[in-house]
């Protein structure tokens, strides 16, 4: 009979335990939503200007130019992806290597990128 008593009130501290930790993260979980920058998935569209980055790549055959980039405010954080041109035209000023500042516009997922320049 003791084992069987030490078994039921190790079960019901698990269950309580279980019960606050749950109450406790769906208090906190509002306030953690609020505080990100959730991404705006299939939104409006929107235009981010100004954003810095790095050209590693250009596949001027697709259309695509390869960039490590800053975080792009609301979107994602920085990374190294390739954005699709508007026009498939890649600048021919720009090479691998080079210090950009650009353009992205869409309804994200779905952003081309609109504008590329050297950046000084």
């Amino acid at each position: 009979m003791r084992a069987f008593k030490a078994v039921l009130i190790v079960n019901l501290a698990l269950l309580l335990a279980t019960f606050g930790g749950w109450q406790a993260w769906r208090r906190a979980e509002p306030a953690r939503a609020a505080a990100g920058q959730a991404p705006n998935w299939g939104g409006p569209e929107r235009e981010w200007t100004g954003l810095h980055g790095l050209v590693r790549a250009t596949l001027p055959e697709l259309g695509i130019v390869v960039l490590t980039h800053e975080d792009i405010p609301g979107y994602m954080t920085g990374m190294t992806m390739g954005f699709r041109v508007v026009g498939t035209q890649i600048p021919e000023s720009i090479s691998v290597g080079d210090a950009v500042r650009f353009t992205v516009r869409g309804s994200p997922p779905l952003v081309v990128l609109t504008k590329i320049e050297k950046d000084n």
